[in-house]
């Protein structure tokens, strides 16, 4: 019987932990090519479900939007900001985790402004 409320209780603990956290949550900064060729600098904090653009690292945040992860697939859409796309675009990507880097590469975005590059690279603050 202990053993069993301990194991109960183990599961319980690591499933409010970062095993059922978003294996790329934190604070990352990267590059992107705008329609007009100019390369922008930005900040994307990524939360469980959830992330925040910050387009110029000016310290405002300009998109906030949520996503889904199954396997290494990511599904993202906008629900506000300046920049934000219509929430019915819905953006698919991959994703890959090597150390400090991480790095989307976009399977399918209706989103022009979002993926507007085949191969996103971010790197870790």
């Amino acid at each position: 019987m202990k053993k069993s409320l301990l194991s109960a209780l183990l599961l319980l603990a690591f499933s409010f932990t970062g095993f059922s956290q978003t294996a790329f949550a934190g604070d990352w900064v990267g590059e992107s090519k705008m329609p007009d060729g100019q390369v922008v600098k930005f900040k994307m904090s990524i939360s469980e479900d959830g992330y925040e653009v910050d387009m110029g690292m000016k310290g405002k945040v300009d998109v906030v939007g949520k996503h889904v992860t199954e396997g290494n697939r990511v599904t993202v859409w906008d629900v506000s900001g300046e920049f934000a796309c219509p929430s019915d675009q819905k953006g698919v990507y991959t994703y890959a985790l090597d150390g400090d880097t991480l790095t989307f590469t976009k399977v399918s975005d209706p989103c022009e402004g979002r993926g507007s590059d085949d191969v996103l690279v971010l790197k870790k603050m």
